[in-house]
């Protein structure tokens, strides 16, 4: 039970009669650092035992690349789309805008955009019988 001062009405300032005993705190102590070292030293023999005994051999990777470099299915990643797309229109263009054959046996060649156009404005384009113009 608590003493009061009578002048002030406060707790007597003072210390418990009854504290931890000093000799369990330091075998406390003590037998956590033997435990931390017996942690230490079986960590250590680990580390020791595992060095003198590596595996036999490792797992093969399967994704690892064999002798013969497989390709994947397709459609394939491309490794540089951009300049693949800048390829893919510049060839579009020479095509759009160019002369050329596309099945000479047959006789059919292939004209510039621009200039069939011009050529279908002049031929006109079919229209409905009876349609209103």
């Amino acid at each position: 039970m608590e003493e009061f001062d009578p002048r002030e009405g406060l707790p007597a300032v003072g210390h418990e009669s009854s504290d931890a005993s000093i000799r369990i705190v330091v075998i406390t102590g003590a037998c956590l650092v033997v435990g931390a070292a017996m942690v230490g030293l079986l960590v250590y023999g680990i580390f020791w035992y595992l060095a003198d005994h590596p595996l036999s051999a490792p797992r093969p990777n399967p994704l690892a690349a064999t002798e013969a470099q497989q390709m994947p299915p397709q459609p394939r990643i491309e490794e540089h789309p951009a300049i693949e797309v800048k390829d893919l229109h510049s060839e579009e263009d020479q095509i759009l805008t160019t002369y050329g054959w596309t099945d000479k046996d047959k006789g059919i060649v292939r004209v510039p955009l621009d200039r069939a156009m011009e050529l279908r404005l002049q031929q006109g384009f079919p229209t409905k019988p009876g349609g209103k113009k």
